[in-house]
């Protein structure tokens, strides 16, 4: 083994037996400190985490893509994404703790709740998501709430993989999975069954696309959600979370795809669209929340003056 692949090796390890203190520092802290407190104690490190990946963000150019109608002020947006985001997330270090009266209280639900909350006919059901809000947590606050919900997400780093299991324990149900890996599509599909909940992002950039033109912008979908749902006959719901207030969130399910969208050779240009405008009904309230990686699957239409949702082109890529 050559020394350099040595220092890696040494330097993974630090850094899982760091995540692993670090983790039950933060249960811990939960439990023993008050809230009010605590949240306080956390703002310094959290912020610090952001500024190191400062960098990466490349706001400036993700303030550029925003259409006029979301514009936040410019002192929200780069506060919020400079300093502001791995506060919210901190709770996942508590799954288990998220269904108590303490923390459940601070995650309100609204839209189309009757909807995802039932199990009419035992039908499946995919909720499409995107990259605004603390996104990370959406999964452990919909099961907190008694929807077990089951995300598609690529896989963890080998030296967090144990930790990563650890922390999806503590999420109940124990016999719901908490993530799925995407490069097991099969896995996928065979799980999307009657009564079962499938939370999936639609703005990641792989897999089949479509781009959805609006206000002189296109908006770069990925169809998984979209043929995951036609596949299985599910329901197809937009859900999207913000946070409101410190440790306050918000999840919004909107309107479901209507049926005629989805059945037999799915209408890709009315699912898109559709999605599009239950997403931006959030948005709007909450600009400042729509992150770089959301920010990345929206550009100009170069020379197109599209000041609606009347059309979509297909764009395909290789997986």
């Amino acid at each position: 083994m050559s020394a350099a692949l040595k220092i890696r090796k040494r330097g993974l390890g630090l850094i899982a037996s760091l995540a692993w203190a670090g983790f039950y520092l933060l249960r811990f802290g939960e439990r023993v400190v008050p809230l009010r407190i605590f949240s306080l104690l956390l703002w310094p490190p959290a912020a610090a985490w952001d500024l190191m990946h400062l960098r990466r963000r490349r706001l400036l150019t993700c303030w550029r893509r925003f259409p006029k109608q979301w514009h936040p002020t410019p002192f929200s947006f780069f506060l919020r994404q400079s300093m502001g985001l791995y506060h919210a997330q901190l709770v996942y270090a508590w799954p288990d703790r998220l269904c108590t009266p303490k923390w459940r209280n601070r995650c309100r639900l609204e839209g189309k709740v009757d909807l995802v909350r039932s199990r009419k006919n035992d039908r499946p059901m995919v909720l499409a998501s995107i990259h605004v809000g603390p996104s990370e947590i959406l999964n452990y606050w919909l099961r907190a709430h008694g929807i077990a919900v089951t995300t598609v997400r690529g896989l963890w780093p080998d030296s967090l993989h144990g930790l990563a299991s650890r922390q999806h324990a503590l999420s109940p149900p124990t016999g719901v999975p908490v993530f799925l890996p995407v490069n097991e599509m099969s896995r996928v599909r065979q799980f999307l069954g009657a009564g079962q909940r499938l939370l999936v992002m639609v703005d990641v950039d792989r897999g089949k696309q479509i781009h959805v033109p609006f206000e002189g912008h296109r908006f770069r979908m990925a169809t998984g959600a979209i043929r995951l749902a036609t596949l299985a006959e599910a329901e197809l719901v937009p859900c999207v979370i913000v946070e409101n207030g410190t440790w306050n969130f918000v999840i919004h399910f909107g309107e479901p795809v209507p049926e005629e969208f989805l059945s037999g050779t799915p209408d890709m240009t009315a699912i898109g669209t559709h999605l599009l405008t239950e997403f931006s009904k959030v948005i709007v309230r909450f600009p400042e929340q729509c992150k770089p990686r959301f920010l990345s699957s929206i550009s100009p239409t170069a020379g197109d003056d599209v000041s609606d949702f009347s059309s979509l082109e297909y764009a395909t890529e290789s997986q």
